[in-house]
């Protein structure tokens, strides 16, 4: 063949073609795979508090539902950096996202190129029936799977005149050098920025019997290491949390390489005893039969059997991350604003609902704290105190709208109604927290500022009755929080029913002058009724009561049904 005839520009626009339809097909299967999924994924997130084996199914679980090891990759490194994980526990998440990466590599190795269009078809036609919402979905991810084998098939079609190009055979046969392989199949992967794409573009020229075994597990050992590039950006701008399991997964991949490169032959000779064989074809079309199932089986053993050499010293390797690279400068205190609300988790609507939730109650906290110091600041007459609460205030506020922000980014159109109902009443609720912060901030403390300067006390009677209203008040904040934070509607219609009590002990600091005279100046008169202080503040209260319900209700979902409105 005449090497100058062969037109690369054609060949790399159809690659490129092949590899688009490809990532799309991808992209069309995980999109859908999530939606279906849906709220489920939380369930399966809530297992990773169990133990090292079970975070490693989740992670296997997580990447057959996203159908991407490094969307996995990213949320663990998400959760670590928001606190929700351990660097012990993301490291096994990650460790499981390889296994689960391997079994979408044996997937895109069968050959059923003639099926790819059928797949298509038959996935376009059931994802027209929207009144069926999950026969939709399933018609999509049958119609990417179509898709993928279609870009699959172009890219090895449009590769098969490299048969003859004796300098691209040249290049595979230096591939028996690995280092090689490894550096080109880490560069491509680092491009890309998908090891399953890499892996697709590997099976496609193993198809047309352009690649041998040796040098496809270079290239399987190079699309490991490049995608840790994509998690290492990911880190930049995080906690060191993040940083710490972004290093642990280039720890792991490095690893990988380092045990099994020095065991090529023995790696050659089990993947051949475990993969089909056409002995007596030519050699291009030996190669193109066994080769692209070699190639996924070798990505399953080299993946699979270092998780579970890796598996059992996850929490030392933990340990050995964060003594290299340090702790960081660690948040004190306020400085640790919503800790929980990383970006990373819009890949997971759920699991970003979840965030908001957290941070929805730690906010309540931060609310019920300041509560908890003004009044008491207030009826004992400490300045230095009330004047310390306004910067706890001017937090809360901060505290607040961050939380909305990330509502807002969260909330778009296709985000599944569960969800977005959940999303949009935790906004609300965070709008009572931060009102109930408002009320102290520019209510209650500017009430005691200007009575001090007008001199009025409160008597010890109304004082005691006082303070008893507002403990009572902080309770069912407190028991309003734990209610939201547990789901627990028995808990939240409890506090609905303190109404009454609370009622009673407003009555009780404003009412028992009423059977009192005290003495009075000569140019005075006596009093029968409790002083403006006295008054307003029990008023403000019962509006922090009043507050509380509202979020109590919208919190724990009693507000949506009307049954349960008319009750309470």
């Amino acid at each position: 063949m005449d090497y100058e005839s062969l037109s690369l520009a054609p060949m790399l626009i159809g690659l490129a073609g092949g590899l688009a339809l490809f990532l799309h097909g991808m992209t069309m299967m995980s999109n859908a795979m999530r939606a279906m999924a849906g709220s489920q994924l939380n369930t399966i997130m809530a297992r990773l508090a169990r133990n090292r084996f079970s975070a490693l199914l989740t992670g296997v679980a997580i990447t057959s539902v996203v159908q991407s090891s490094t969307v996995t990759t990213l949320i663990a490194i998400g959760f670590v950096s928001a606190g929700v994980l351990t660097l012990a526990q993301a490291l096994a998440v990650i460790m499981g996202a390889a296994v689960g990466s391997a079994v979408t590599t044996q997937i895109i190795a069968f050959d059923v190129s003639n099926l790819s269009f059928v797949l298509t078809a038959a996935g376009f036609g059931l994802s027209l029936w929207k009144a069926r919402r999950i026969t939709s979905l399933v018609g999509t991810v049958i119609m990417g799977l179509g898709v993928l084998f279609i870009g699959l098939s172009m890219m090895s079609g449009f590769m098969a005149p490299l048969r003859t190009y004796q300098p691209f055979l040249d290049l595979m046969a230096s591939m028996t050098n690995p280092l090689l392989g490894i550096l080109i199949g880490a560069l491509f992967t680092a491009v890309v920025q998908s090891s399953t794409a890499t892996l697709g573009v590997i099976i496609a020229l193993a198809a047309q019997g352009l690649i041998p075994l040796e040098a496809g597990i270079a290239l399987v050992f190079g699309a490991n290491i490049g995608t840790t590039l994509t998690a290492l950006l990911a880190a930049i701008g995080q906690p060191r949390a993040a940083l710490h399991a972004a290093i642990g997964l280039v720890s792991f991949k490095v690893l990988l390489v380092l045990i099994w490169l020095p065991l090529i032959g023995l790696l050659e000779r089990i993947t051949r005893a475990v993969s089909p064989n056409a002995e007596g074809m030519a050699l291009a079309e030996q190669l193109a039969y066994e080769v692209p199932r070699q190639v996924a089986n070798v990505h399953l053993i080299v993946n699979l059997s270092t998780v579970l050499i890796l598996l059992p010293f996850t929490h030392l390797l933990a340990a050995l991350i964060v003594r290299i690279i340090g702790k960081g400068p660690q948040p004190q205190g306020e400085e640790e604003l919503a800790p929980a609300l990383n970006p990373v988790l819009y890949e997971m609507p759920p699991l970003a609902v979840d965030a908001a939730r957290r941070e929805v109650l730690h906010l309540g906290e931060r609310v019920a704290d300041l509560f908890d110091a003004a009044i008491p600041a207030l009826l004992d007459g400490q300045p230095a105190a009330i004047d310390a609460l306004h910067e706890r205030e001017h937090l809360i506020n901060r505290h607040h709208t961050a939380i909305f922000a990330f509502i807002e980014t969260l909330l778009q159109p296709e985000l599944p109604p569960d969800v977005c109902r959940t999303a949009v009443d935790l906004a609300e609720a965070a709008d009572y927290l931060e009102s109930i912060g408002d009320l102290v901030d520019k209510e209650i403390i500017p009430l005691y500022r200007r009575h001090v300067e007008r001199g009025t006390e409160i008597s010890p009677q109304a004082r005691e009755r006082l303070r008893a209203l507002a403990e009572a008040v902080s309770q069912e904040l407190r028991r309003a929080l734990r209610a939201v934070a547990e789901a627990d509607r028995e808990l939240a219609r409890s506090v609905l029913k303190t109404k009454s009590q609370l009622r009673s002990l407003e009555q009780a600091a404003v009412e028992f002058k009423e059977f009192q005279v005290e003495p009075q100046p000569l140019d005075g008169t006596q009093r029968l009724l409790p002083n403006a202080l006295e008054r307003e503040l029990a008023e403000s209260l019962r509006r922090a009561y009043s507050l509380i319900r509202r979020f109590v209700r919208v919190g724990t979902g009693l507000l949506r049904s009307k049954t349960e409105q008319g009750r309470e």
